[in-house]
Formats: structure tokens, C-alpha cells, sequence
């Protein structure tokens, strides 16, 4: 029995179909206001549950040999803390598997996760890895760079963005580069790796093909949908009170503070990641653009 938390999410659902496929047991773990019609379809057992229900956690972990834990968040809203939610949640799974008897932790991080408390998401990530790795269970962490598919959080809302308005802001200097990553095979990577004894307590970053700086992606998605808009570069500390505000605004701003530090910084890892550790090459932004923006 494998469990998957965060099953009704963007990465959670194409890894419940990638295990399904494989004839794989799965138990979803989903709060009483998720979106059960978003698993219609596929042989689940599901299971009602919160990482901040310890409890409810421990009922989910019963007979379970495989922890998926995919649960985060990476904007803030009230109550849903990155502190609360990335590592606290995280540690109570843990704490959780570890009473049931759970064989191995599969953690979904990010890439660039580590100790810089300038970057609180990546903080919060860095913690909820430490506890997976201190659990004395074994492990597998993924450190992906970001994830692109149909209804991401990047691409599509950049897409979005730019049909929008006729003047694209480009934060920052446009050069941060990124290796954007299928989800589709962050769904594969995470399946083989139940079934590979050399992921078995490693860290493993993962990325696409290609590096593809922030204004590069903009001009790719501008072309596919055939658009003509000029472009304009904010400075980041100019865009701390915009995107300050949009906070307070928006529930779902197309920027946060978060996201916003870590657009100093590259969010990449060696070129060929996935294929040395998967040994298949993960499929490129370029040969996926059409079918997102439309």
C-alpha cells in the first residue's frame, strides 16, 4: 500500500495516474474539502486527513509501506503558514509513518531548499527535509526545479498574464534561469523510484532538458500564442510593495513575496539530472508550450 498525501493537487494527481498505471496500491489522503471528483477514475482507497491532524495521519498510515508525501504550499494565506503547513505538516507525517511501521518516505521538496532564511519557502522545504532524513526511515527527496503541464502555477499563469496585458512585466533582469520539468515526469521519476534500491536515502535534484531564462519563457509563450506586447523591466525592490499588496488583495496573487527572493537566484541543476539517475530524457518546455497555453 502506497499513500499519497496532497493526492488532489497538480503533482499529486498525475502521480496517483502514474501509479494506478502500474497497478500500484494506492491510498489517497484528502481533506473534506478537496476535490474528490479531481481522482474519478482511478482504483483508490481514499482517506480523510490533514497534516495538522495527527491523528487523522496516523489512521492514513496504518498498513502502508510507502509514504508519498507531497503536501506544501508555496503562497501564504491566514492560518496556512509555510512554517504550519512545509514543515510542521511534514514533521507530523513523519512522526506519523514512523509509528505505523512505514518502510520508506518519498518527500517532494524544491530545488534550491536549504538553511537561507531570506528564502522562506525554500526554508520551510530545507526543514521538512531534515526531518525526513532524520527519521531513521528510509528515503527518497526530490529537489525539482519548477514543474510545467496543463493548469500549472508558472507557465499557465504567465500565459494568462500575457493575453491579458498589453505591457508584460519582466521582474528583475529577465536573466534568472529556471529548467522547467514535466510534471508527467516528475510522475515517472517518482514511480520508478519505488521500485529502485539506488534512490533509496538520497537526495535527487531533478530538471529538464534545457535552461531557459525568465524572459526567454516569456518570449516562447508570447510567440505560441501570436501576440505582440512589449515588455517592460521592474527592479525587484520596486516590485516589494506591488507584490505586497497583491498579497492582500488577491487570494491567488500572480506573484509572492517568495517568489519574488527567489527570482535572484537560478533554479537549476545539472543538464542530464534525470537521465543519469531514470536513464530516460525528460521531455522540454519547448515541445509541450502549445498544448499548455491553449
Amino acid at each position: 500500500m502506497i499513500l499519497v498525501t496532497g493526492s488532489t493537487g497538480f503533482v499529486g494527481r498525475h502521480i496517483v495516474r502514474e501509479l494506478c498505471s502500474r497497478g500500484k496500491e494506492v491510498r489517497c489522503l484528502a481533506r473534506t474539502s478537496s476535490d474528490l471528483g479531481l481522482l474519478r477514475g482511478f482504483d483508490v482507497e481514499i482517506c480523510s486527513g490533514d497534516v495538522s491532524d495527527q491523528s487523522s495521519l496516523e489512521r492514513a498510515a496504518q498498513g502502508v509501506y510507502t509514504v508519498i508525501h507531497l503536501v506544501a504550499i508555496i503562497r501564504e494565506m491566514r492560518q496556512a503558514t509555510f512554517q504550519r503547513v512545509n514543515y510542521w505538516g511534514t514533521k507530523n507525517m513523519v512522526q506519523a509513518a514512523k509509528k505505523a511501521g512505514v518502510e520508506r518516505i518519498v518527500y517532494m521538496s524544491n530545488l534550491g531548499a536549504g538553511p537561507d532564511r531570506r528564502f522562506p519557502l525554500l526554508y520551510s522545504k530545507w526543514q521538512g527535509e531534515e526531518e525526513v532524513r532524520n527519521s531513521g526511515v528510509n528515503y527518497t527527496i526530490f529537489r525539482p526545479s519548477v514543474m510545467f503541464g496543463e493548469g500549472d502555477g508558472f507557465v499557465t499563469v504567465l500565459a494568462s498574464i500575457i493575453r491579458r496585458l498589453p505591457l508584460i512585466p519582466v521582474i528583475g533582469s529577465g536573466n534568472t534561469r529556471f529548467q522547467l520539468i514535466s510534471v508527467e515526469d516528475i510522475a515517472t521519476c517518482v514511480a520508478q523510484t519505488l521500485e529502485e534500491q539506488q534512490t533509496v536515502n538520497q537526495t535527487i535534484p531533478l530538471g529538464g532538458p534545457e535552461y531557459l531564462a525568465y524572459e526567454e519563457i516569456i518570449d516562447m509563450i508570447t510567440r505560441e500564442l501570436k501576440v505582440r506586447r512589449l515588455k517592460m523591466h521592474i527592479p525587484i525592490p520596486l516590485m516589494r510593495p506591488i507584490v505586497w499588496a497583491m498579497e492582500r488583495l488577491f487570494s491567488r496573487p500572480p506573484v509572492t513575496s517568495g517568489q519574488l527572493a527567489m527570482l535572484n537566484q537560478d533554479n537549476i541543476t545539472d543538464p542530464d539530472a534525470v537521465e543519469r539517475v531514470f536513464g530516460f530524457k525528460p521531455i522540454s518546455l519547448r515541445e509541450r508550450i502549445g498544448s499548455i497555453v491553449a
